[in-house]
């Protein structure tokens, strides 16, 4: 561990792996090059939400080409990071050159997957009679070394309950917290970017976050949710 006087004058205390920093505050400003960032104080029972943000976890986007893509054994991939409406309905269209599409098949604990080809329609809440629904797909994004694997899921009420005890005193910032997350999806990842302990041969739910940290809104409106980077616009 290593202290680092920048030329702010502030002080930051910084953990240095390959590609990966912790700080107490970001600085993503300081450094060359993009990053993105969560907050490592998550509470995974929160689907990564931090109360006091008091840790910031950061990855150099060039630094992913060094790591492994891993999928989920224990299913436990969904996050509160939201995607909108429109970025939503955008991927279900299949226009995206870096991601290939898959049909969603649950049945019980085991999903199944059919490539979809083509482009299907692009309109936010869909239109009568056109049948899309971005929950119906797997989506497998990959380009510059990032491989990640999500699905976009309507918001459920667990994460509802958690915005409402976030605001307890604030109406009205709950109500618009809680409209964003109706009008939009949150993301449930499947196969995440192995960067927190690449020495292991699975990924960690800070894995998780990061990975959807990369896919998601870069404002997220959920107090604990670090803003993410929107990377498939």
């Amino acid at each position: 561990m290593k202290m680092l006087s920048l030329k702010s004058s502030i002080i930051f205390t910084i953990i240095f792996l390959p590609g990966l920093f912790f700080s107490s505050l970001s600085l993503s400003a300081q450094e060359p090059g993009r990053t993105v960032s969560i907050y490592r104080d998550f509470d995974d029972g929160l689907y990564g939400r931090s109360i006091y943000r008091g840790i910031i976890f950061s990855v150099k986007l060039k630094s992913f080409a060094r790591y492994s893509s891993l999928p989920l054994e224990n299913g436990n991939g969904l996050t509160a990071y939201l995607i909108s409406c429109e970025r939503a309905f955008e991927l279900a269209a299949g226009k995206n050159q870096y991601i290939r599409l898959f049909k969603l098949e649950r049945k019980k604990e085991k999903i199944e997957t059919e490539e979809i080809t083509g482009e299907n329609i692009n309109l936010c809440g869909g239109e009568k009679g056109s049948g899309v629904k971005p929950e119906e797909y797997l989506y497998s994004y990959k380009k510059d070394g990032i491989e990640i694997d999500f699905s976009l899921e309507k918001v459920p009420e667990e994460i509802i309950n958690e915005i409402k005890r976030t605001y307890p005193d604030n109406p009205k910032v709950q109500k618009e917290v809680i409209d964003s997350y109706k009008s939009g999806y949150v993301i449930r990842i499947h196969k995440a970017e192995n960067v927190y302990r690449p020495q292991f041969a699975f990924p960690d739910y800070e894995d998780v976050l990061i990975s959807a940290a990369l896919i998601g809104n870069d404002f997220q409106p959920l107090w604990g949710i670090h803003d993410g980077l929107d990377i498939t616009k």
